[in-house]
Formats: structure tokens, sequence, C-alpha cells
């Protein structure tokens, strides 16, 4: 490009497909924070790769909100998926949805070249096809030729 008429569509464009490609791996290119939700305390997996646990807090009996010792759970930070074990853990309010809190980080910031290529290839690909639909072709969200390259670097839960 040799004029900045749209630079604002090319970095929405870029964004778009840096997190097409995000939600499709599991993957996170940039360090980002997280708060994952449970109802009670139980073994949980993330969709994603967590870096990092910082707080765990929960509503005790008498709905007060309480921060969970570190030695009451463990985190798998190199496992991808992420997951997280709790042990010997308090009583929690009855009857109420999201009683568990789970703060952290997920993320790199430097993500494969292989990642890179792709979020480049795919950015151009919704560049060239500004449309849902091209009458006449075959298309997915996707182009497969991008896929072959991002499917080894898929989170894909076992469980």
């Amino acid at each position: 490009m040799d004029h900045s008429d749209e630079d604002t569509t090319i970095t929405a464009i870029i964004d778009s497909a840096a997190q097409s490609i995000q939600d499709y791996t599991g993957l996170h290119f940039r360090g980002t924070t997280y708060l994952a939700s449970l109802d009670y305390f139980y073994s949980a997996e993330f969709p994603y790769q967590i870096t990092s646990v910082t707080s765990v807090t929960y509503l005790d009996r008498a709905g007060a909100s309480q921060t969970l010792d570190a030695s009451k759970y463990f985190v798998d930070t190199v496992r991808q998926p992420g997951r997280i074990k709790f042990k010997n853990t308090p009583d929690l309010q009855e009857d109420v949805y999201n009683a568990v809190q789970i703060a952290g980080t997920c993320g790199t910031n430097t993500p494969p070249a292989p990642i890179v290529h792709a979020v480049k290839m795919l950015a151009a690909h919704f560049y060239e096809n500004r449309r849902a639909v091209i009458v006449g072709t075959i298309s997915s969200e996707i182009p497969y030729g991008i896929k072959a390259i991002i499917n080894p670097y898929r989170i894909i839960s076992l469980k």
C-alpha cells in the first residue's frame, strides 16, 4: 500500500486474522489475563495453555469472598490445555453459580514463526475476500492451506 486510506481497515483485518487463529488453535499470541468461573471446587481444564494462576477466590458458606491458599491447588502450566486440581478445599456457599473464580495469565508474546506466517496469510485472504460468500467458490472460514500450517499447534483436549 502506498497510501494510508485503508490503515484502519487493514489493522482490523490483521486483528481479526490473529483472533481467528487464536480461537481455532487455543493459543494466545499476547500475554492475556483471564478469569475462569467454576460452580464448585473440581479439577478443571482450561481451553488454552495457561502461564500462571494469580489467585483463586471463592464464596464461603456466609457468602463472603475469600482467597484460597495456593497450597490448596496445583496448576499444570506445561500441558496443553492447562489444568488445575484442588485438594482439601473449604465449603462453599450453597446453590450459587460461579462460586469459584480463577484469575491468571495465558499466552506468549513470541508466537512460533509458522503461526505468524499463517496470520499474515489469513489477513491477506480476508483483505482480498471481504464478503462472507463469494459465488462460484468453495470456501471455509480458514482456508485449508492455512489450517495445514496451524493444525500442529491446535490444543485439543483428550479428556
